[in-house]
């Protein structure tokens, strides 16, 4: 039997937030938001954000490491 994913819809706001970080983040890092980094970033955020991690600052700190990773 495949296993499911349930995956929590994610509200007008937490959009927001998501696209707030998203955005900063690629700005500060120099990130283009179509690159494969950019989407592979967001994919992160998102997943993280239906996980729980609903903090500003816990995202933003977690785009940051994200972000700083490789470079």
């Amino acid at each position: 039997m495949p296993m499911q994913t349930v995956r929590t819809p994610i509200s007008g706001d937490q959009l927001s937030l998501l696209r707030d970080v998203f955005d900063a983040a690629c700005a500060e890092h120099g990130i283009r938001k179509d690159s494969p980094d950019g989407e592979a970033l967001a994919v992160i955020l998102v997943h993280s954000l239906q996980k729980g991690v609903r903090d500003r600052e816990k995202l933003i700190s977690l785009a940051q490491v994200l972000t700083t990773a490789d470079r």
